[in-house]
């Protein structure tokens, strides 16, 4: 795998260039129609796609849903969710579920711009990918050549209702083969993607409380940088951990608009 892009820390200048490749995030009101049927009314939702620097280290930060959750309780997401009639816009919607589950701030967040939205299984509801660096201090963000400090590991606290673990993803794991295996989205055979394994980055502590970060915090840094922030439960981490399904296909297309990592040949088997 050769991505165009190398993999280096977020500056402005490669916040720059992935803005570029991303949609303007300024959505029509009223939003477009749906284009799929649905025997209820499909509802509105929106994701944030974190990015950051952590050891001076291009990342993506994700969440393990909470296993007592009614809907994928225990898959690999990032923070999103429905959007309530209080929300000023879908930016607003993203951002503020990013707060309540994640607890980043919204104002150490600039968004870059957006991805295609797409269906929840079923047509539930249309998903609004929103992308944005987490800075280590509120607006306005600094434009500087260097890396960019995104905000201490140890400010995040997982909302116990709803996450049980933060999961830091490196962007080097889009380009290790050992990490990626092919899958179909909806078992489309014209829509292939990766399955990225995250297990690695997620590291069980094996109780039910808060572990709290503790390093050089400038840079979003910890003494094990792989360690993640959570509430673990029941040997978590010794289970298949992946990022798929919608998540892994708004990843994959991120990263494919980024130059992080090559779309898989179609037509080949999926490796379940």
């Amino acid at each position: 795998m050769s991505p165009s892009t190398p993999l280096e820390p977020f500056c402005t200048a490669i916040l720059r260039t992935l803005r570029r490749s991303l949609i303007p995030p300024n959505l029509p009101r009223p939003l477009p129609t749906h284009n799929v049927r649905s025997s209820k009314p499909i509802s509105e939702s929106a994701i944030l796609i974190p990015l950051m620097n952590i050891r001076d280290q291009p990342h993506l930060l994700m969440e393990v849903r909470g296993r007592g959750l009614r809907v994928h309780a225990g898959e690999v997401s990032f923070p999103g969710g429905k959007a309530d009639q209080t929300d000023d816009s879908l930016v607003h919607t993203a951002l503020r579920e990013a707060q309540e589950e994640l607890a980043i701030p919204p104002s150490h967040v600039e968004i870059l711009g957006m991805l295609e939205p797409e269906y929840s299984l079923g047509n539930k509801s249309r998903v609004w990918p929103f992308v944005g660096f987490i800075h280590s201090d509120p607006q306005p963000f600094p434009s500087i050549p260097q890396t960019l400090p995104s905000l201490p590991l140890s400010d995040l606290t997982p909302n116990p209702e709803e996450v049980s673990s933060i999961i830091t993803l490196p962007l080097s794991a889009l380009q290790d083969p050992s990490k990626l295996s092919v899958h179909y989205f909806r078992l489309d055979l014209n829509r292939p993607y990766y399955r990225i394994d995250c297990k690695d980055y997620l590291l069980n502590q094996h109780n039910r409380q808060l572990q709290q970060v503790k390093g050089d915090d400038r840079h979003g840094s910890d003494q094990n940088p792989n360690r993640t922030i959570g509430l673990e439960e029941n040997g978590e981490s010794s289970e298949r951990l992946e990022v798929w399904g919608l998540s892994g296909w708004f990843l994959n297309k991120l990263a494919k608009r980024a130059g992080w990592m090559e779309a898989p040949p179609k037509g080949i088997s999926p490796e379940d």
